[in-house]
């Protein structure tokens, strides 16, 4: 757990949600989840985290085409 201990302030409240986020999902969640939604969420998932592993691109860029990308499978959703 020393990882964590390099975390202060709001990087060690983002870092606990992180945590606290993996928790839920592996605990609770991901059994209650349907297959095609299952390959929707890992779609964007992979593509957030692409995404997020270049250093050089601003988050208000990444944010803006996760936001289009996620748009199509959000309004599906709404719509059940």
């Amino acid at each position: 757990m020393a990882r964590a201990n390099k975390f202060d302030g709001i990087d060690r409240q983002i870092f606990e949600a992180h945590r606290r986020y993996l928790e839920i999902m592996e605990e609770q969640r991901l059994d209650t989840i349907s297959a095609e939604t299952k390959e929707h969420y890992l779609r964007m998932l992979t593509s957030l985290t692409d995404k997020l592993a270049l250093p050089s691109k601003p988050l208000s860029e990444i944010v803006g085409e996760i936001m289009s990308e996620a748009a199509p499978f959000l309004f599906q959703a709404l719509q059940r």
